[in-house]
């Protein structure tokens, strides 16, 4: 039997209970990884875990929220203490409220915002760079958006946090270059999900914002499923990386989408 791509290796999987972040996991898993999963909710967090058990994967469960630097600090500990290392770090956890005008907000809900989708990836990268660093090799994959780069009225904390997701990508790849590791990043595209379906609850009759392009995503046909994302994790984190970071990676392009197909099919 051939070894699977990822065999004996570790992979620590944030926002991992529901949408990609599960795809990812089961992609992983089908790989031959070991994985830490991590989300807020327990009973979800239990639930994918068991699905994953049941298809031969070795799982670890542990709730954490990753805007709690202590929490992140537990989870690693617990990850490191379980599996003497750790190769794969995906950060996808991430929310997408509040979904208003800056005027509008609640400050403290927007400074949640930026400590889900940006301050806890950089607590998740702080925790497993010693164990890296050691083993001289790593796979950090940040989940991102293009909504960092393209300017939406009401989703100021999101695309500032994604922005800034983007910008920790390319500085961390500079500061580990030569030490085996990679650091990158992906816009995935319209993936559908739970935070697909919030951005079309918003009733915005009554405001200045226009969310109809997630409307439209949907209407169309455009939205991806999660498991066809997580293949793209899947590449950033497999041995196909070894030569690129700090670069952020675009659904919308169309040579490296060919690379990965080609990738992906090699026994």
């Amino acid at each position: 039997m051939a070894r699977k791509k990822l065999q004996g290796q570790v992979a620590i999987i944030t926002g991992a209970s529901r949408g990609l972040g599960a795809g990812i996991a089961e992609r992983l898993v089908r790989a031959g990884a070991s994985v830490v999963l991590t989300a807020r909710t327990p009973e979800a967090l239990e639930q994918q875990a068991n699905h994953l058990r049941k298809m031969g994967g070795q799982v670890l469960a542990i709730p954490a929220d990753v805007s709690d630097p202590g929490q992140v600090g537990l989870l690693i500990e617990q990850a490191v203490s379980t599996f003497q290392h750790i190769d794969i770090l995906v950060n996808n956890a991430g929310v997408i409220w509040p979904i208003e005008e800056i005027a509008e907000t609640d400050p403290d809900e927007w400074a949640y915002n930026i400590h889900v989708n940006l301050i806890g990836p950089f607590f998740t990268i702080y925790g497993v760079l010693p164990t890296m660093m050691e083993q001289r090799y790593g796979r950090i994959v940040n989940v991102s958006s293009g909504l960092g780069r393209s300017a939406v009225p009401g989703l100021s904390a999101y695309g500032a946090a994604k922005a800034g997701l983007d910008q920790l990508t390319r500085i961390l790849a500079l500061e580990t270059a030569n030490t085996g590791i990679t650091v990158n990043a992906l816009h995935p595209g319209v993936v559908d999900t739970e935070m697909q379906a919030d951005l079309r609850s918003v009733d915005t009759s009554d405001s200045r914002l226009d969310l109809q392009m997630f409307h439209d995503f949907q209407a169309s046909g455009q939205l991806v499923s999660p498991l066809d994302a997580a293949r793209l994790v899947y590449w950033l984190a497999g041995p196909w990386s070894r030569n690129r970071s700090g670069e952020i990676f675009s659904f919308r392009d169309d040579d490296w989408l060919t690379q990965v197909d080609r990738d992906l099919q090699e026994p």
